[in-house]
């Protein structure tokens, strides 16, 4: 219990100082909460998913519990640019995993679910299109892409690609919206 708690300690501590660190890449001084993961976890439909991909893993903490609802025979793809958050990444040992230490404007094949805590706002506006596009193009027909943001500030840039429908989570620091996003009717971004 006293190892544990210790470990967890240290583990909001290395965020805080990434944080300080990069700002803008991190987008918030603690990891997202337990009440956070689940909303966002609960967003997908699990039966129908064989590829995920999550964008800004952190620490780890959503990977874990998107781990835990992922079938045995499913993968999951997680994009961290951080190198001292991807060695810590390489730490979660599970065969379904593949670790990228590289922009989520890398991403490519096809996704039934993306999971998104990058913080939309902090990254400039081409880097911030780029990934939302690769999202929309990756995204399989049916597939849903599950972005948290700290403002309400992104809608529109999220509905140029997407519609979407949002839930608060007020047990988080701050507190967050979860977006639910999937393709338009069209299929195609809006202008």
């Amino acid at each position: 219990m006293l190892a544990s708690a210790l470990n967890m300690v240290r583990s909001k501590a290395g965020f805080v100082q990434q944080f300080i660190r990069n700002p803008r890449a991190i987008g918030s001084i603690t990891p997202s909460s337990v009440m956070l993961c689940e909303t966002m976890a609960k967003s997908a439909d699990w039966q129908t998913i064989s590829r995920v991909a999550e964008l800004g893993a952190g620490d780890g903490v959503l990977t874990r519990l998107l781990l835990q609802y992922l079938d045995p025979h499913a993968s999951l793809d997680i994009f961290e640019i951080n190198p001292r958050l991807v060695q810590q990444l390489h730490e979660i040992h599970d065969h379904r995993l593949a670790i990228h230490a590289h922009s989520a404007e890398h991403l490519n094949g096809r996704y039934d679910a993306i999971f998104s805590g990058l913080p939309l706002l902090s990254l400039p506006a081409k880097t911030r299109h780029a990934i939302l596009e690769k999202v929309h193009h990756t995204l399989t027909p049916g597939g849903v892409f599950i972005q948290f943001q700290y403002t309400s500030l992104t809608q529109p840039v999220l509905s140029r690609y997407f519609i979407w429908e949002r839930q608060r989570v007020i047990k988080n620091v701050p507190p967050a919206w979860v977006y639910r996003c999937r393709h338009h009717w069209s299929d195609q971004p809006t202008p």
